[in-house]
């Protein structure tokens, strides 16, 4: 008889997925209480800038890369036994490489322009928008350019980047402006900024006060015409099997379960503003903090979509992301 596999569950998971102390300690938790005795294995990886190692068994990661962690043979199909019919359908539908659905989704992410409620000047789009603003813009650079080529797809995007610039406060900011090294919600809290540029969850670090929230819009447009959003999803490793791909698929249904992900979004009764795929959970959210019925509106749309890249991802996003700060720190076109 085959000695029973009892080797344990590696997961290569977004570094800053969530918070992700906690969310390791909640997944292991509820892993633990279905009964499953298996050790589990939590690896560190930041699947914006490397490849994860090839002895994965489950991989957390933006879908930005999706398309390349499937050609490069690190993901395996999913089976049809995981429901997602309480997902956003989008961040279904559009997931999907070569008609094959590869990854749950977990969490979305978006661009997030805010500001109190008494600086609100009904700012449709960037270009609506003339106040000092906190921007990350050295760190989400690739992410505003797609946004903004997806509206105009021509030159024209150098008009989006000089506004941005501008409204930073000039071109010695940008070597600054990674998330690193941002100060946006200090710069925002002390007045200095009546705009930030950044994400929902972001709100938990403000002071307390009334705030307008909106997606950041990168065109001249009242409405984002191709609105794109960051989802994060969770996959199978393409060489799981047997018993522990059992014991995997248990996982990213506890990940996707109402209420674990309510567990994550209410941390011991504080609301971490993050937007999960699932859409039941907004409904209890909102008893919280009726900004989320607003948010639940504008991501139900199926016009939305995600940034996703192509198979050559790791190969050159950030060198393309790069050069592309280099031109815009040296010229004024």
């Amino acid at each position: 008889m085959d000695k029973k596999d009892s080797t344990p569950i590696i997961i290569y998971y977004y570094y800053d997925f969530t918070d992700t102390d906690y969310f390791c300690r909640k997944l292991e938790q509820h892993f633990r209480e279905t009964g499953h005795e298996r050790a589990l294995e939590f690896i560190n990886w930041n699947c914006y800038k490397q490849q994860p190692g090839r002895d994965g068994d489950i991989f957390i990661y933006g879908a930005v890369a999706l398309t390349s962690l499937v050609d490069k043979g690190y993901l395996h199909p999913l089976p049809e036994i995981i429901d997602v019919s309480d997902m956003f359908r989008w961040t279904v539908d559009k997931a999907k490489v070569r008609k094959k659905t590869y990854g749950v989704p977990l969490m979305i992410c978006a661009n997030t322009l805010i500001c109190r409620k008494k600086d609100d000047k009904n700012i449709r789009n960037i270009f609506d928008l003339h106040e000092r603003t906190a921007i990350p813009l050295k760190s989400m650079l690739m992410y505003y350019y797609i946004q903004a080529f997806c509206n105009y797809q021509n030159d024209y995007v150098y008009k989006v980047f000089d506004h941005l610039i501008e409204l930073m406060g000039g071109r010695e900011y940008l070597a600054e402006s990674s998330l690193k090294e941002y100060e946006g919600i200090r710069r925002f809290n002390s007045g200095e900024c009546k705009y930030f540029l950044g994400f929902t969850e972001s709100l938990r670090f403000l002071e307390t006060d009334e705030y307008i929230v909106r997606f950041a819009n990168f065109s001249e447009n009242p409405e984002d015409q191709m609105p794109l959003f960051m989802v994060d999803y969770a996959s199978l490793g393409n060489n799981v099997r047997e018993e522990k791909l059992l014991d995997c698929l248990d996982l990213l249904e506890i990940m996707t379960d109402e209420e674990f992900i309510y567990e994550l979004c209410m941390q011991e009764g504080d609301l971490q503003y993050m937007l999960p795929s699932r859409m039941s959970v907004y409904q209890r959210l909102a008893e919280s903090d009726p900004l989320y019925d607003q948010l639940y509106k504008l991501l139900v749309s199926e016009e939305n979509g995600m940034f996703r890249y192509g198979n050559t991802f790791y190969e050159e996003f950030y060198q393309k992301s790069d050069a592309f700060l280099e031109s815009l720190m040296i010229s004024d076109k």
